[in-house]
């Protein structure tokens, strides 16, 4: 981080991009909110602005960016508009594992360290956010949830870590806070206890992974009260898939919706973005926010596809003043939707994210990925969960196995379905190996909160 500068930190509005001022008061969901509806042109020329300054106050004060410009002999006046921004280099995920060169802000400013889940097997990465980039985020969620149909009559139950520096329930909790809804920091805890909470403060939304809406459904089922009729409407999901490549509800968000007699909406996020891109109430599609954050979606090669056409979503992320990132590839692979949303909205939208590019597994000539065998068998109650492994081969090809564990269920019959299932929905069916429940969770759930389940593991 760097040294104190006598009154010239990154709070200071001469010093700092646009909006950067103080706490929960620098961004307006007000100030943008009709860009979402403008005209392609206003929000070119809106985006464009905020990028440029976003680039001159990185290239200001961060050590990695002025280094990484200096060698590919890229000079800051260089870059004119947006559509200079193929000439810029690429952010690695690697490159954040010493983030001081990242870090654009004095000490003293800095409010909040924030660590990524690192659930990938990857060292944490330390994010430093200033009161600047609090706001930015609680304004981030706060539209967000709004576009969900979150509003300040609801009461929101936050399953999300609100401790050990993660910064997901944090920016969920200040969005909603935002929003003046009823906040509940359930956090990460038991089935029966997010069961319970529910009860007590009549929650009418959750904000959580599937996955864990699924156990809290299946508890209040086994103690002979209905989810459905609980007054939980609205799902927020988040960090696991909901739909697939096509938009349409994978078998768990189908059995959610069922569950819970509730509507899900899929979000997508990482804290490196520290932005969400979140379903509207027409449900199709991640709508893009030209106020907060360029998205480009790029091939093998670092050339934009495009629309419709799968690629990397590679982001940099606006107003940003603790660790303000260019071009940041997330290894996420996914495709943009220009065509109007039926909610009236005009921003492009991002589709599911189809796997990770990292993870993309090559087995018998057909391209997989390890979310896409779990998501086939989610929501099924034969189902109780379990996790995707990567081998090798002695020819060099990929070999998969599924082990799953059944609900009450044994080997032939546990398994017989399953690759039923996988064939229609995979075309290609991996090698499957029934476990038991406990085992399966052992696996997963491999950290005392139980923040995010780990369902890949590649031992090639």
């Amino acid at each position: 981080m760097t040294e104190k500068n006598h009154g010239h930190g990154c709070l200071s509005a001469k010093a700092g991009p646009e909006n950067n001022v103080s706490f929960l008061t620098g961004f307006s969901a007000d100030k943008y909110a009709r860009l979402q509806f403008a005209e392609p042109e206003e929000v070119r020329q809106v985006q464009n602005r905020l990028f440029l300054n976003h680039l001159r106050y990185t290239l200001a004060r961060s050590e990695f960016y002025r280094k990484k410009f200096a060698e590919q002999n890229i000079g800051a006046d260089e870059i004119q508009s947006l559509t200079d921004l193929v000439r810029l280099p690429i952010t690695n995920k690697s490159d954040l594992e010493d983030t001081t060169r990242f870090c654009c802000a004095d000490q003293a400013d800095i409010v909040d360290i924030s660590l990524t889940s690192a659930t990938s097997g990857s060292i944490p990465t330390m994010i430093p956010l200033t009161g600047s980039d609090l706001s930015r985020l609680a304004c981030n969620e706060e539209v967000a949830l709004g576009m969900a149909g979150i509003e300040k009559t609801d009461t929101l139950l936050v399953c999300a870590a609100l401790d050990r520096c993660f910064m997901a329930g944090m920016a969920y909790f200040l969005g909603g806070a935002k929003l003046s809804a009823t906040m509940v920091r359930a956090g990460s805890g038991s089935a029966s206890q997010h069961w319970e909470l529910i009860k007590r403060t009549r929650a009418t939304a959750v904000v959580g992974v599937p996955s864990l809406m699924y156990k809290i459904g299946q508890f209040a089922l086994e103690q002979d009260e209905d989810p459905a009729e609980s007054p939980v409407k609205k799902l927020i999901a988040i960090g696991e898939p909901t739909r697939d490549q096509t938009l349409a509800l994978l078998p768990i968000s189908e059995e959610l919706e069922s569950m819970w007699d509730a509507k899900i909406f899929s979000t997508y996020a990482s804290s490196e973005m520290a932005t969400t891109f979140c379903e509207c109430r027409a449900r199709a599609g991640g709508h893009l926010r030209p106020e907060l954050i360029v998205t480009e979606i790029l091939d093998g090669e670092g050339k934009a596809v495009p629309a419709g056409e799968i690629g990397e979503v590679v982001v940099t992320p606006l107003g940003v003043t603790g660790m303000p990132l260019i071009r940041f590839r997330t290894g996420d692979l996914s495709y943009l939707i220009d065509s109007p949303c039926a909610c009236g909205r005009k921003t492009p939208r991002l589709a599911p994210v189809i796997g990770r590019k990292n993870q993309m597994l090559k087995y018998k000539g057909t391209s997989l990925y390890p979310n896409a065998v779990l998501s086939a068998l989610e929501g099924d109650e034969r189902f109780h969960g379990g996790y995707v492994e990567a081998r090798r081969h002695p020819d060099g090809t990929d070999r998969v196995i599924l082990f799953a564990a059944m609900n009450g269920l044994g080997e032939p019959e546990g398994s017989a379905w399953i690759t039923a299932r996988l064939r229609a929905a995979l075309r290609v069916v991996p090698e499957i190996r029934i476990i038991p429940p406990e085992q399966a969770d052992a696996k997963v759930y491999q950290f005392h909160e139980k923040r995010k389940r780990i369902t890949f593991f590649d031992q090639r």
